[in-house]
């Protein structure tokens, strides 16, 4: 029995013929959402002018990728979100005291050197934000490390960083308690970056929409507790306080699970995070120097594409895996 049909009056769209909501607009929306948590914090702690600072930094990030792109007659992309992000990011990994300048330094150098000169989103090998906060700590730290503790009275203050590194094995009785660490009470540093609570908050919803995967964060915050344990001779609060400190839970949610930086393989990604922690535990116990989250991230981020060359799956038909480092991130991502 056959049948006639009329293929006139059948609907033929483009292929894929998948219905998804996610897009990358839609993701670094989420990612946006998740900023609002610890960025509320930085209000709470720091008062009106981090809405200021961060104004500036969406402004200014989403000015400088329109501007080389117009220049370079490249598609504008400014509406996937991405440009957006680095900016809050690099606004929120400053102090209550930075100039406004240093935010507008800092997310020129994110968007065309680390972004847009490798070839935009997607292209980039190291995670714009992370570079541009390093950079901005080796070169301006006299302007962005003059930390204040929270409060309108903006009274100088160290970071608990300062007191538990650069071969420090015990923590001294002027580092605040775990508590204060955790929710942000009488602790100087980088605005968004005071409560983890708030970042928490922030992971939770993350996950929650399955925009990053648990275990990146938890990889990453378990390096640095190993390292830091194994140092300070198993101390919980030695190696609570490392965690509770600095940069590692923005870090851990907010950079080490960028998409664009990280190794494209699932093995890649797990020994990515691992490594970054393990190296942030390093470097702040070896160096006086407050910027080792960055510095990890920077040095995993250069590793990524070896990763990815080593640990692609074997292509069907073939012995061996791929080692060629182009080749292999190009056909992972085809899988």
């Amino acid at each position: 029995m056959t049948t006639n049909i009329n293929t006139k009056q059948l609907k033929r769209d483009a292929s894929p013929h998948l219905k998804v909501n996610r897009s990358s607009q839609w993701v670094m929306q989420q990612v946006l959402v998740a900023l609002i948590f610890p960025f509320i914090a930085a209000i709470y702690f720091f008062g009106w002018r981090v809405i200021l600072m961060v104004g500036l930094g969406i402004v200014s990030a989403l000015l400088a990728e329109y501007g080389y792109q117009k220049l370079t007659n490249k598609t504008v992309t400014i509406q996937d979100g991405s440009a957006a992000i680095t900016g809050v990011l690099i606004s929120l990994s400053l102090p209550v005291t930075a100039p406004l300048w240093t935010i507008v330094i800092g997310n020129l150098f994110a968007i065309i050197v680390v972004k847009q000169l490798p070839g935009g989103i997607g292209r980039n090998l190291f995670n714009p934000a992370v570079a541009a906060r390093v950079m901005l700590k080796l070169f301006f730290s006299p302007w962005i490390t003059n930390w204040v503790l929270p409060g309108p009275d903006l009274v100088s203050t160290a970071t608990p960083l300062e007191a538990i590194g650069n071969w420090t094995p015990v923590v001294g009785a002027e580092v605040p308690g775990l508590w204060d660490l955790f929710v942000g009470n009488q602790l100087g540093g980088p605005v968004g970056e005071t409560s983890k609570l708030m970042i928490l908050l922030g992971m939770a919803y993350l996950v929650a929409r399955r925009i990053i995967p648990l275990q990146l964060p938890l990889l990453y915050l378990s390096g640095l507790a190993i390292v830091t344990a194994l140092y300070g001779d198993f101390s919980y609060v030695y190696y609570m306080t490392h965690l509770l400190s600095g940069t590692a839970f923005f870090a851990a949610t907010y950079m080490v699970t960028d998409y664009s930086s990280q190794p494209l393989t699932p093995d890649g990604k797990i020994i990515f995070a691992l490594l970054a922690g393990i190296l942030t535990g390093i470097i702040r116990i070896v160096f006086d120097f407050p910027g080792g989250v960055g510095i990890a991230i920077l040095v995993m981020n250069g590793c990524s594409p070896w990763l990815d060359s080593y640990l692609a799956p074997r292509i069907y038909g073939h012995k061996k895996r791929i080692k060629n480092n182009k080749a292999a991130r190009q056909r992972v991502k085809r899988v």
